[in-house]
């Protein structure tokens, strides 16, 4: 079988970022398909055109035994609307005329986002007559509409009628939570036609037995509180520094945080106006040295804003966290990243945006001598349900029954 596999943000272990993607294309490859992937080469985190690939609008590569298409679109886009639908335009130009020289696919796969890129994915199948895998790991327009991130009628309309297109179009639908499962079915989806396959544990990487990272300005005897991933419009970063504000009565502990994005330089520059001795910022760093930098953590932080939409949030950065078997301390509405952490009894809930109450589980936690203990329960759990090898063949197994 000829798989053509579209994702506008494909990151593979050597890049930072979540590694979703790579882990599936790798297993379809594994399983004895030839693998075509079409991505763009912009470092998502960074919004930055590695150098190897400045003035080329299209490259091949061979990759990890993937056939790789790596194409141009537009870096460097904000929060605005109109450089991130600029940044989704260009990708689904460049990704389509990629598409055109891919050889004829038995099955195309996409993942939105980007939706015009899965728009455009579609239309590539029907005009190839191939089956259509549509991946959701975000009810788009629906989350960008609740941020606030588009309120233009016109575009909001024109982006429901595209998603509308995809879901008709598509043969099978994976969803990567319950509540995006949920959200699909409720817009008249059949219930047969979707699955639910959500991020998981890298075997590889689990049990906590990571040589600790050393991090610049954190001492050896600190009790390190981490938030690991994307400084952007999702979390709520700025109730960390709040935490760490009023943590300042407790000199050992250290608040660190790792990661890029478009929201990273204001917060470092708030950090230096609140004068925060306790806060250590950490550039992104490959997935492959993620375990080694989580080993250093004691405490592992989840901080989302106060809104309905993040009670479906069951990221990628949990997993990270439940495979270094360190206990998880969630600032999240009510929903499935809540209900994992109690059914695990691997940390602490606290309300979004509660600074005091985010501080207050910090010390907690810190000051529990069996912490470990939780981490240890969340990892059971983690290599119970969610294996990346089972549900990675669970993506292996749809794709082929759609082929």
């Amino acid at each position: 079988m000829r798989a053509l596999y579209v994702s506008q943000y494909f990151v593979s272990a050597n890049q930072p970022g979540g590694v979703r993607h790579w882990q599936h294309t790798r297993a379809l490859a594994q399983a004895g398909h030839e693998v075509s992937v079409v991505t763009s080469y912009v470092q998502h985190k960074e919004r930055t055109i590695p150098e190897r690939y400045a003035g080329k609008k299209i490259v091949r590569e061979a990759e990890d035994g993937l056939d790789m298409w790596r194409v141009y679109s537009t870096p460097g886009y904000g929060r605005d609307l109109r450089s991130r639908l600029g940044n989704y335009a260009s990708f689904a130009w460049w990704a389509s005329l990629a598409m055109t020289r891919v050889p004829k696919p038995d099955v195309v796969i996409a993942s939105s986002p980007s939706l015009p890129a899965a728009g455009a994915a579609a239309v590539l199948a029907m005009l190839r007559r191939a089956p259509f895998v549509l991946e959701i790991r975000d009810l788009w327009p629906d989350s960008a509409v609740t941020m606030g991130l588009v309120n233009d009628r016109a575009t909001i309309t024109a982006a429901r009628w595209l998603e509308s297109f995809c879901y008709r179009r598509a043969d099978r639908i994976i969803a990567l939570t319950e509540g995006i499962r949920d959200g699909i079915i409720a817009k008249g989806i059949p219930e047969k036609k979707v699955t639910l396959i959500t991020n998981g544990v890298d075997l590889d990487y689990a049990g906590g037995e990571q040589v600790p990272a050393d991090i610049p300005g954190v001492p050896p005897d600190a009790v390190v509180a981490m938030y690991v991933g994307a400084h952007g419009t999702y979390s709520s970063l700025d109730t960390v520094l709040q935490a760490a504000d009023l943590l300042r009565g407790r000199p050992e502990i250290r608040v660190v945080l790792v990661g890029g994005g478009d929201q990273k330089a204001r917060l470092v520059e708030m950090a230096a106006r609140m004068d925060l001795p306790n806060v250590v910022f950490v550039d992104s760093v490959p997935k492959r040295e993620v375990p080694p930098m989580i080993a250093r953590a004691d405490i592992c932080l989840l901080p989302y804003q106060d809104r309905a939409l993040f009670a479906g949030a069951l990221p990628n950065k949990v997993f990270d966290y439940l495979a270094a078997s360190r206990p998880i301390l969630a600032a999240a509405p009510e929903g499935e990243l809540t209900a994992l952490i109690r059914d695990a009894d691997c940390g602490v809930c606290v309300p979004p945006e509660d600074p005091r109450a985010m501080a207050d589980a910090i010390i907690a936690i810190a000051d529990d001598p069996a912490r470990a203990e939780m981490g240890a329960r969340g990892l059971a759990v983690a290599l119970e349900r969610y294996d990346r090898r089972v549900l990675a063949g669970r993506f292996v197994d749809v794709v082929e029954s759609a082929a």
